[in-house]
């Protein structure tokens, strides 16, 4: 049956209707009268396979990467960089309607400097000697050469690490690269202590600024950093230089994967943030962005729950000499009740976003920064103090090209009573 693609989805598939009722299907876009095979039947919807595209829309390109419909890692290679990026925008602008009854004029998301090659860490998986991306909604392993989304120095230490995934059969969960400014750290994560000195030898004579971590990750669950992490060879953290600061990155660090729209995100911040001002940023990670506010605010305030995050936080203080940083470990529900009267709050959260009991804790703040990964969380979020707040400004970024994924920035002020 023919049918034409009216709108997206969440995941940036095709909505078309047959017979009154809605069909998804991966990698149609609007516009596009296409041929499709029902692969699963729900109440509301239908899940299909693209078939045959009959008038291929003029935002339709052939996607770069051959894994691209097998692997789960990438959603829309299939669409011209212009489309993505509008898709991400009306997937902002829709989720906040649907789900908080927000409507508002949302900016055009602004793109990333690159398009390929923008990852500075990837995490490869490993299954029954298979080394590679799980295909979407599965736990089976697309074996993959090389990933697009990386320089090839990264597919160039995957190929090297194949050699030795025999060798170590059946204990072998991931590797991890990380690469920044050519200093490049690299984690096997196994299931338990394995010999990693030829990998290491090889490693080191084609690369020169390199490291290697052993890490033994018991668990049964998809968290791939957890257990003991064990510092095999070379160097132990990457320096990085950014907005006058000095800090370090090791394996286990979070560092965002594409500096270009991090940088832009921070600015973004800093036009909100005046001389006289007291900062606290919420879920404030490793510290970065707190010691770059620092710089231009009177005090800032860096509320962080995890141990890791919050000892690199105060090495980063420590290191670049910050005297109006206070960094706290703990919960910010809990925390965030000492310093309610400061003039800007900035809402960092993981992908399931800060909770309703966060939400009622803000509320009163006279400006409130928050940055999402995730549209749903985001308007789950802001559905809680809508009523309080006016938005002024909210800005998607493309932080993840060719995925789903977009990353949102809003600003809040405090309504007039």
């Amino acid at each position: 049956m023919t049918v034409q693609v009216f709108d997206y989805g969440m995941n940036g598939e095709g909505i078309a209707k047959s017979n009154g009722k809605i069909i998804l299907i991966p990698q149609a876009i609007i516009g596009e009268e296409v041929e499709y095979k029902i692969i699963e039947n729900n109440n509301n919807y239908s899940l299909a396979n693209l078939s045959i595209v009959h008038n291929p829309s003029t935002n339709r390109t052939t996607p770069s990467c051959p894994y691209f419909g097998l692997c789960g890692g990438c959603d829309l290679q299939h669409m011209k960089y212009d489309e993505q990026l509008k898709f991400k925008t009306l997937l902002v602008k829709k989720t906040l309607k649907k789900i908080a009854n927000i409507s508002i004029d949302v900016k055009p998301t602004l793109p990333s400097e690159k398009v390929y090659k923008y990852r500075n860490k990837i995490c490869f998986d490993i299954q029954n000697d298979k080394i590679g991306f799980y295909k979407s909604n599965s736990k089976e392993i697309i074996e993959i050469d090389k990933c697009y989304l990386v320089d090839d120095i990264f597919n160039d230490i995957l190929n090297i690490f194949k050699k030795y995934i025999k060798k170590h059969s059946g204990l072998l969960k991931n590797i991890i690269i990380r690469e920044i400014l050519g200093q490049i750290l690299v984690g096997v994560v196994a299931k338990k202590p394995i010999n990693l000195t030829d990998f290491y030898k090889e490693l080191s004579k084609q690369f020169k600024n390199i490291g290697l971590y052993l890490i033994i990750n018991t668990r049964k669950d998809s968290v791939v950093i957890s257990g003991k992490i064990n510092h095999i060879a070379g160097i132990k953290e990457i320096c990085v230089n950014n907005y006058g600061l000095t800090y370090f990155v090791d394996i286990a660090s979070f560092h965002q994967t594409n500096i270009d729209i991090q940088n832009k995100i921070y600015e973004y911040v800093l036009e909100y943030i005046q001389p006289d001002d007291i900062v606290v940023n919420g879920f404030s990670g490793q510290g970065l962005l707190s010691a770059i506010i620092a710089k231009r605010a009177k005090k800032v305030i860096g509320i962080e729950i995890d141990s890791h995050s919050h000892k690199a936080a105060e090495n980063l203080k420590r290191d670049n000499k910050i005297n109006n940083l206070t960094n706290i470990k703990g919960d910010f529900n809990y925390k965030f009740s000492e310093f309610k009267t400061c003039d800007t709050l900035i809402l960092d959260p993981s992908k399931k976003g800060c909770g309703k009991k966060v939400m009622e804790q803000v509320k009163g703040v006279k400006n409130i920064i928050y940055i999402s990964c995730n549209p749903i969380a985001l308007a789950k979020d802001l559905r809680e103090i809508i009523n309080d707040y006016e938005i002024e400004e909210i800005q998607p970024f493309d932080m993840f090209p060719n995925t789903k994924n977009v990353e949102t920035f809003v600003k809040l002020t405090l309504r007039k009573s």
